[in-house]
């Protein structure tokens, strides 16, 4: 269910940080500056904007240092060399100081004025409100792979998102005390809140074709985004009962392997044909091999899964309990000069 909200938040009382990763986007960084600034000022009474540069090569950090020196409100951090969206992502959310973050790409094809509209839908007691791009302004292959993708994933997860790459999102500071960010799991922050009981909403938006600078969609992020969701099902679906996972494709090619073996032993016995002659055999015996071998995996995980299992693997949302509920919201402690390289 929705998350409680007696009112919709006061103007005077909202404070919001707003996360922006960064990397090659220097032509775009004054005007998405000042645009934000604008937006924010309207919504917030108090808002941070942090940018994180991810090892840029074109000047972005100077750009980065030239608007911190200006405004008090804008912080960055740099990193030293390329360690991806999600590593970014990450830093920018430990840095975060408010109660609601939201986050956008750098190269202006995520509207700033259209966050009003995630805070709206945010008010109205989701803990995590994602943008959808239902008019992208981007190339054929990419929008036809977005559609694929989104599909897959919404199929294989249950999480009913148009769009669940969107980069513009807004989320309660709960959301990211409980789920971890790395590799490349910054795209699937839906699925894990999900899974963790919070509400996930959608608002449609606006979509800019991009101005500046090149994309890096590539196969690259293709391949990485696929190893990612087959993680984050296991991690979703079978942190706690791995030999569910590993045990139903042992006993699947188990079952296989002795199908073809039975079928060849009746042919043999009943019907005296030999077997030397037949590879059936091998295939048949090497998938019962497997098979066992995946039942095993899945008691050795379930022995490890045991080891490091954690007493409170749950969320609460409200309690008459003394309890620490956000238990996640230490293990990732970060200090980042405001205005201040991090070198």
């Amino acid at each position: 269910m929705k998350t409680d909200q007696s009112k919709t938040p006061d103007l005077r009382t909202r404070t919001i940080s707003v996360v922006v990763p960064v990397f090659n986007e220097r032509a775009s960084l004054d005007e998405l500056y000042r645009r934000l600034a604008d937006v924010l000022g309207q919504i917030a009474s108090r808002y941070e904007i942090i940018f994180v540069d991810d090892g840029s090569r074109d000047g972005s950090i100077e750009k980065l240092r030239e608007i911190s020196t200006l405004d008090r409100s804008v912080s960055y951090i740099r990193f030293r060399r390329i360690f991806g969206k999600s590593a970014a992502l990450a830093a920018g959310f430990r840095a975060a100081r408010y109660g609601i973050i939201a986050t956008l790409d750098g190269d202006l094809q995520d509207i700033p004025e259209q966050l009003p509209l995630l805070i709206k839908e945010l008010d109205e007691g989701y803990d995590l409100v994602s943008g959808w791009r239902h008019q992208r302004c981007d190339k054929l292959s990419k929008r036809i792979g977005s559609k694929i993708y989104n599909w897959v994933t919404s199929f294989l997860t249950g999480v009913r998102l148009h769009d669940i790459n969107c980069g513009f999102k807004c989320y309660r500071r709960e959301v990211l005390d409980e789920v971890m960010v790395y590799g490349e799991r910054h795209r699937y922050i839906p699925v894990l809140a999900s899974y963790r009981g919070f509400h996930i909403g959608e608002v449609k938006i606006a979509h800019a074709p991009r101005a500046h600078g090149s994309s890096r969609y590539g196969l690259e992020r293709v391949v990485g985004g696929v190893f990612s969701l087959l993680t984050v099902i296991l991690m979703t679906r079978y942190t706690n009962k791995p030999l569910h996972f590993f045990g139903v494709m042992g006993l699947f090619l188990a079952g296989i392997g002795s199908a073809i073996d039975l079928y060849l032993i009746t042919m043999r016995v009943f019907f005296d044909q030999w077997l030397s002659n037949r590879p059936l055999l091998i295939i048949g015996t090497l998938l019962i091999i497997v098979g066992v071998q995946f039942v095993l995996f899945g008691l050795l995980a379930e022995m490890v899964a045991f080891s490091y299992r954690r007493e409170n693997d749950y969320s609460v949302v409200e309690s008459t309990e003394q309890e620490d509920v956000n238990f996640a919201a230490n293990e990732h402690a970060v200090v980042v000069g405001r205005g201040k390289t991090t070198e």
